[in-house]
């Protein structure tokens, strides 16, 4: 059974509510029985000798809690959890696993010796880990039970989790299986099963994923001792460190998200949305996730499209744009004549299309779509500019994330097993990004191995107002685009010298940075950005042709402007529906305004700026959208 074959990825979330469906699970597949008969063998073997151990053995062990505290335990014998129902019923409830002398462990692991004992909950981040890889678990158990999957790897992520695994060649989920598949994991969560824990030999773990390739590659791979650990729930028997959940019954209710299929394995991992548990509530509902956010409505969405991509090429990094889009492109103008040292740098941006074949389980908004903008730019440059221009480009991507009010992480990923090129030219690069990093001043963290197989890489990550990250920007380096396209410049010795590729993306794709920005800002969009700027508003009829001469004059010169003459409505009632609309300003003209030639401006948020002459109040406006301040309405 070959690794690059087609796979499955499916996404859970937990879930406060769930709906549960009466239909019975499925019978087990037989391999899958098996395992189950030889994983119980084991453990009534394990289960007596630790009991003969606890017998033998029997002490009394101190341990230390947080606060000072001291209390007696039995070794071999007294349980984590034991001890957190001795401290409170809340602690006991809310517990998901400890932490013993710095080891993680699982609330039902008999302590052995002495020990430091903290608890950990869903508040924390080792917790929260602990709560995913146990649901993890639990959609495993459930692909196996219902499909017959082999299964991959199921790790939890910072904010949830997912699962690989195979089934057969050119085999997918269909649509029609996901509900069911949704059920099996309910009925699992409903019946409480416990997580076990296995310590078993090299030859035990051959022989209980013997119908697995996958396990049995990692076992060869990555097992160096002579034991490893296996968890077992229910019928699931997998190859797992731990720690878990004392039992399923604590994950509550999951709702299956997303399903997705790769052919290279685990190529385009993802991290799915953290929602609502039935013990924790995280960071809102899922139906709410579900329905379109804002429906960003013609021609105003255009607006919204257009002005973030002038902010993302309002910099001196890109010099020239254009439409032919991709790497390629830009490589045969680079070469379409001869290149000078004096040339470089080199810099080269558009907003081409993308498209991209995503199965359509994966779609979801704005976030993930078929077909794209990016913000795409290649720098040429020599290898002695190369860290000049690795921080030009980072101090523009804060100045653009700044002016968007996003914080952002940044993560150096370095070269993967799988690489292009040579080793030498890898460890430069990555010293060069590594030193540009660090003069940046910005925190950031290394991700070893995740690099493109042509370069090391930069990536830069933000999280919307529901707490999804969202990898967007990018900088990464690329030293085989100019080999395979043989792009040379003449140094300035006179000699040809080959140029090194700077791909650099601030946004990522338009799309997505829309729809992260349409979370945060909740229709409350900067003045800047905003479809929805100016509505001037008629006190009366009389003066109505005032009120349209304001409009042409704001729209003249550039601004959002629409004009609310509705006379079946009080002037009350259509200021309130400007302000429910989001729109940034309201202009009012009564008699007054229209005598003097001047506007009565309120806000949004129904603020009341007064009244101020019209030709000055545009003239602000422009001053506001042009430096694109984040609070228009405040400082007008």
């Amino acid at each position: 059974m070959a690794l690059c074959q087609r796979w499955r990825r499916l996404r859970l979330p937990g879930l406060q509510t769930c709906r549960l469906h009466t239909a019975a699970v499925p019978a087990p597949p037989q391999w899958l029985a098996e395992r189950l008969g030889l994983f119980e063998e084991l453990w009534t073997a394990q289960v007596k000798k630790l009991a003969s151990v606890a017998q033998k053995e029997h002490q009394t062990i101190k341990i230390s809690l947080p606060g000072g505290q001291r209390v007696d335990a039995v070794a071999w014998s007294t349980t984590p959890y034991q001890l957190a129902q001795q401290i409170s019923s809340t602690l006991a409830d809310t517990a998901v696993a400890a932490q013993v002398n710095g080891e993680l462990y699982d609330l039902e692991r008999p302590l052995e010796t002495d020990s430091d004992l903290r608890f950990l909950t869903f508040s924390s981040a080792e917790g929260k880990a602990v709560f995913w890889h146990s649901s993890t678990h639990v959609l495993g158990a459930a692909a196996e039970q219902l499909l017959g999957a082999v299964l991959c790897r199921g790790p939890s992520t910072e904010c949830g989790f997912y699962h690989d695994f195979f089934l057969g060649k050119e085999r997918t989920v269909r649509g029609s299986e996901l509900p069911a598949l949704e059920r099996i994991c309910q009925e699992l969560t409903a019946a409480a099963q416990p997580f076990r824990r296995l310590e078993a030999s090299q030859d035990q773990l051959r022989q209980l994923f013997k119908d697995n390739p996958f396990k049995l590659r990692l076992i060869e791979k990555k097992v160096t001792g002579p034991t490893a650990i296996v968890y077992g729930c229910g019928m699931l028997v997998d190859l797992c460190r731990g720690p878990h959940l004392r039992h399923t019954g604590q994950i509550g209710g999951l709702k299956l998200l997303t399903a997705e299929y790769t052919r290279r394995g685990f190529s385009e991992v993802k991290t799915p949305i953290l929602f609502s548990t039935k013990l924790w509530e995280v960071s809102g509902h899922w139906e709410h996730y579900q329905e379109d956010m804002f429906a960003l409505q013609p021609p105003n969405s255009d607006r919204l499209s257009s002005s973030l991509s002038d902010h993302a090429t309002s910099h001196p990094a890109d010099t020239l744009a254009l439409k032919p889009m991709n790497c390629p492109a830009h490589c045969l103008m680079f070469a379409h004549r001869p290149r000078s040292w004096r040339e470089l740098p080199l810099r080269l941006a558009d907003f081409g299309a993308l498209h991209r074949a995503e199965a359509s389980g994966s779609l979801g908004g704005l976030t993930r779509l078929r077909c794209f903008q990016q913000d795409d730019a290649h720098i040429f440059c020599a290898p002695d500019q190369l860290e000049t221009e690795i921080q030009g480009c980072l101090d523009f991507l804060r100045s653009v994330y700044t002016v968007l009010g996003f914080s952002f992480r940044l993560a150096l990923s370095t070269r993967p097993s799988s690489f292009l090129g040579e080793p030498c030219l890898w460890d430069q690069a990555e010293q060069v990004l590594q030193r540009a990093l660090e003069e940046f001043g910005e925190p950031w963290e290394l991700n070893p191995g995740d690099g493109a197989f042509y370069g090391p890489k930069i990536d830069v990550h933000l999280r919307d107002a529901l707490g999804r990250p969202h990898q967007c920007g990018t900088i990464q380096l690329d030293f085989q685009l100019p080999l395979r396209f043989d792009l040379q410049y003449k140094g300035q010795a006179g000699a040809p010298e080959r140029p090194v590729v700077i791909h650099r993306a601030v946004l990522g794709s338009v799309e997505r940075m829309l729809g992260v920005l349409a979370e945060s800002c909740g229709g409350k969009w900067p003045l800047w950005l905003s479809p929805f700027q100016v509505v001037v508003i008629p006190v009366g009829t009389e003066q109505e042709e005032y009120a349209r001469e304001a409009q042409r004059r704001l729209q003249a010169a550039g601004l959002v402007c629409d004009l609310d003459a509705d006379s079946g409505l009080t002037l009350s009632r259509r200021v309130r529906r400007a302000q429910l609309a989001h729109y940034n300003f309201q202009f009012v003209v009564g008699q007054k305004e229209q005598s003097k030639r001047t506007v009565n401006i309120r806000t949004r948020d129904n603020c009341q700026l007064g009244e101020r002459d019209l030709t000055e109040a545009v003239q602000r406006l422009l001053e506001l959208q042009n430096t694109r301040v984040p609070n228009a309405e405040r400082v007008f």
